[in-house]
C-alpha cells in the first residue's frame, strides 16, 4: 500500500524522537556524516567519526550502531577534524571476458576481497549500484546502471545484475561501483595518514592519501563540500545530470555542442563552468563513452558550445552526454585560513590554486551549503553553482562562492540575506543540507551547540527558525553533529534530520515536514 503524507502546518508541529545512543559522546572534531542522494540509491548508514581509531555506523532502519575497523588516522584528533561522503566514488576498472547481459566478471581487482554476495547487500538488503560502460574497442558505446543481486567471492568476482543490460559487455569495457567512499580528515600537525577514505563496498580503508598543500596544523574548524556527480535537483535522479540526457549537435577535439531546443538550450554563458561533461552514449565512437571533462567555459544557448580539455577520443557529433558536478573535487575550508583547499580524487592531490581565496579567514562555526538540490528561478538569481558559507568566528557574515564565476570561481564577501544580524556563528555550529524537502532549498543548522535550530533557504537567501530541541546541550565544541536519512516508498519521500546532543551520546531524529 503506497505511503501518503499529509502534514498540516500548525497542527503537526516538528517533534524530535530519541533513537539509539551513539557509542561515544560528541566532542571536538567528531563527525556525523551521510550521503545526500535523493532516492533509494542512498546508503543505509549514517557514519560517526569519533577519533583517530573510532568509526561507527548507524543503521537508519533498524535503529542501532555498530563499530567498524579503526581508520588509523594520524595526528591529534580534535578541532579541525572532518569527514565528507562522496556517494558516486567506489571501485572502478575494467571487465574481463565472459560477461553476459546479466553478469560481468571484474578484471581490475577490488581494493579488498569481498565475501560471496557481499555486494548484494549495502546494509538494507539492497545491492550496490554498478555502472557498466561499453567503451572498449568494439564495445557497445552505451553506459547502463544496474543493481548487484549476487557475487562470487574474492577480488575479481563475477557480479550478477538485477535485470539484463541491453548489450553484452566486452572484455575491456569499464565498470564503476557507485557505492560511496567516506573521506576522513584528522587534526593537529600535518602528517602522513591524516587523510584517508573508507570504501563502503569492500569495507576497507585506503592507504595514506596525499596531504601536501593542506594546513601545516589542522585546527580551529573544518567545513567540507563534496562536488559529487550524483548530487542533483530534488526532482532528478542520480546519473541524470542537471538537464537529463542531452544529445550533442557537434563535437571537436576540445568542445561539444549542446541542443538547439529544450535541455540545455537556455543556459547562460558560463553558467556551468567548472562543472563536468560526462559522455553516456556514443554508438559511433564507442571508446568515447565514459569520458569526463571539466567545463572551462561555454557559450549561451541555444546550441551552447562547451570547451573542455582535449578529449582522449573525440565524441561523435550526436553523442549523448550529461552535465553534472565535477565529481573529482572535494572543497575544504579549514584552520582559520582564507584558502579554498581542493582535493582532486583521481590525481590524489590537494591544492590552493584551483579555486580562489575567501574574502576573509574562516573561523570556528564556519558551515557551508551548496545549491545543487533546488531548481533555479526564471531570472536565475539562484544558481546551482552557488555555495553559501557562513564565515564563523562569532560573526553573522555570509560569504558566497560561485564555482562558475570565473576560471577559479568567484567569492563575494558579506552578501545580504534575510534574517541576518541576530545569529552569530561560532563554536558548536553544525549543518546538513536537505536534498529533497522544500524542493531542495533548505539546509538545517544547529547553531552554537544550543537547543535552537535554523534553516537557510539557498534559493531565496533567507535564514529562519526551524525547530527546537527540548533537551539540554553540553559545552559547545566544533564538529559535525547533523546528518540526514530518507524514507522512500515509490514517489513518496520523507527526509529525517539526525542530531547528536552536544557533549552527549544521545541522538535524536525528526521528520522534516516542509
Amino acid at each position: 500500500m503506497p505511503t501518503t503524507l499529509a502534514f498540516k502546518p500548525l497542527v503537526d508541529l516538528p517533534e524530535w524522537r530519541p533513537i539509539a545512543n551513539a557509542p561515544v559522546v560528541s566532542g571536538a572534531g567528531t563527525q556525523l556524516v551521510a550521503g545526500l542522494r535523493n532516492n533509494s540509491d542512498r546508503g543505509a548508514y549514517v557514519f560517526l567519526l569519533a577519533s583517530n581509531t573510532g568509526l561507527h555506523a548507524y543503521d537508519v532502519e533498524d535503529d542501532d550502531w555498530f563499530s567498524l575497523a579503526s581508520p588509523g588516522l594520524a595526528g591529534t584528533f580534535g578541532a579541525g577534524a572532518g569527514a565528507v561522503m562522496m556517494p558516486s566514488q567506489g571501485p572502478r576498472g575494467t571487465l574481463a571476458g565472459g560477461a553476459t547481459t546479466s553478469s560481468v566478471v571484474l578484471s581490475t581487482a577490488l581494493p579488498a576481497a569481498v565475501a560471496p554476495n557481499q555486494l548484494a547487500n549495502k546494509g538494507n538488503s539492497n545491492g550496490h549500484k554498478i555502472r557498466i560502460i561499453g567503451n572498449s574497442a568494439g564495445g557497445s558505446g552505451k553506459a547502463e546502471e544496474r543493481y548487484i543481486v549476487g557475487n562470487t567471492g574474492g577480488t575479481t568476482p563475477t557480479l550478477y545484475l538485477d535485470s539484463p543490460l541491453s548489450f553484452a559487455p566486452a572484455a575491456g569495457d569499464a565498470y564503476e561501483i557507485l557505492s560511496g567512499r567516506l573521506y576522513l580528515l584528522g587534526a593537529g600537525t600535518l602528517a602522513a595518514g591524516v587523510w584517508k577514505y573508507y570504501d563502503l563496498a569492500t569495507n576497507s580503508f585506503s592507504g595514506n592519501l596525499a596531504t601536501a598543500s593542506l594546513p601545516a596544523t589542522i585546527n580551529t574548524d573544518s567545513s567540507f563540500v563534496g562536488l559529487d556527480e550524483s548530487y542533483l535537483p530534488f526532482d532528478a535522479n542520480p546519473g541524470d545530470g542537471y538537464f537529463g540526457q542531452l544529445t550533442a549537435t557537434a563535437a571537436t577535439a576540445s568542445t561539444i555542442t549542446g541542443q538547439a531546443a529544450s535541455g540545455d538550450a537556455a543556459v547562460l554563458a558560463n553558467e556551468y563552468r567548472n562543472f563536468q561533461i560526462r559522455i553516456v552514449e556514443d554508438t559511433v565512437n564507442p571508446t568515447a563513452v565514459g569520458q569526463r571533462r571539466n567545463i572551462t567555459s561555454h557559450t549561451a544557448g541555444a546550441s551552447p558550445v562547451y570547451t573542455v580539455s582535449a578529449w582522449t577520443v573525440t565524441p561523435s557529433a550526436n553523442a549523448k552526454f550529461v552535465i553534472e558536478n565535477n565529481g573529482d573535487r572535494i572543497l575544504l575550508w579549514s584552520s582559520a585560513s582564507t584558502s579554498t583547499f581542493t582535493y582532486n580524487i583521481t590525481a590524489n592531490t590537494w591544492d590552493t590554486t584551483t579555486f580562489g581565496v575567501r574574502p576573509a579567514a574562516m573561523g570556528a562555526g564556519c558551515v557551508s551549503c551548496p545549491s545543487f538540490f533546488m531548481r533555479p528561478d526564471a531570472a536565475k538569481q539562484a544558481r546551482h553553482s552557488y555555495i553559501f558559507s557562513f564565515r564563523g568566528g562569532n560573526v553573522a557574515t555570509l560569504d558566497l562562492f560561485d564555482i562558475a564565476g570565473g576560471a577559479n570561481g568567484l567569492w563575494t564577501g558579506a552578501v545580504a540575506y534575510g534574517g541576518s544580524g541576530g545569529v552569530l556563528f561560532t563554536t558548536g555550529c553544525t549543518i546538513t543540507p536537505d536534498p529533497y524537502t522544500g524542493n531542495g532549498r533548505f539546509a538545517f543548522i544547529n547553531y552554537n551547540g544550543g537547543q535552537r535550530c535554523l534553516k537557510f533557504d539557498v534559493k531565496n537567501r533567507v535564514l529562519s527558525p526551524a525547530f527546537y530541541v527540548r533537551y539540554p546541550q553540553g559545552t559547545a565544541a566544533v564538529g559535525q553533529r547533523m546528518a540526514t536519512a530518507m524514507f522512500v516508498d515509490g514517489a513518496t519521500k520523507l527526509v529525517f534530520i539526525l542530531l547528536q546532543r552536544m557533549g552527549g551520546a544521545e541522538v535524536f531524529e525528526m521528520a522534516v515536514q516542509k
